[in-house]
């Protein structure tokens, strides 16, 4: 039996799978940006993520974007622009605080205490997959509904 290119690609990724398994470290879900430079570099990837984003929605009121999949679209903009407003605000928020708001025990952080409105709003700023998550899930079904319009026009 022959195999071809891409079969022979697939085995050789195939191989190395185990390796990239059992040699993977740890990894945070947030990585820390280096100085203030690093901060304002990252602030601004969120404004222009917000940006195109709003682009596109506009794009898409001006060019009347209808039928299957674009309702969930446009809610995926949404989401998506409101995410990065959330996230934006809480990084700058997090400037500000005092370490002593995080609860530690072993050297994790277990808690966080809310002593004013400032540090309600960055709690809840930090819950921003609650936002994120659902835009996904927009994106999801509206890319699975141009797929099936699609096959369906074949």
């Amino acid at each position: 039996m022959l195999i071809g290119k891409q079969g022979k690609r697939m085995a050789r990724i195939g191989a190395l799978l185990p390796f990239f398994v059992f040699s993977a470290q740890s990894a945070q879900a947030v990585q820390v940006h280096g100085g203030i430079e690093g901060l304002v570099s990252h602030q601004l990837g969120h404004v222009l993520f917000a940006g195109g984003m709003l682009f596109l929605l506009l794009t898409s009121y001006r060019s009347r974007w209808s039928g299957p999949g674009w309702d969930r679209f446009k809610c995926f903009l949404r989401l998506t622009i409101v995410w990065n407003i959330l996230t934006f605000s809480g990084h700058w928020l997090q400037i500000g605080l005092a370490d002593d708001k995080f609860l530690r025990v072993g050297g994790q952080i277990v808690g966080f205490r809310i002593d004013s409105f400032r540090d309600g709003f960055f709690y809840l700023a930090s819950l921003d997959h609650l936002v994120l998550l659902p835009a996904l899930l927009c994106l999801s079904v509206a890319l699975r509904q141009w797929v099936k319009a699609g096959e369906e026009r074949r």
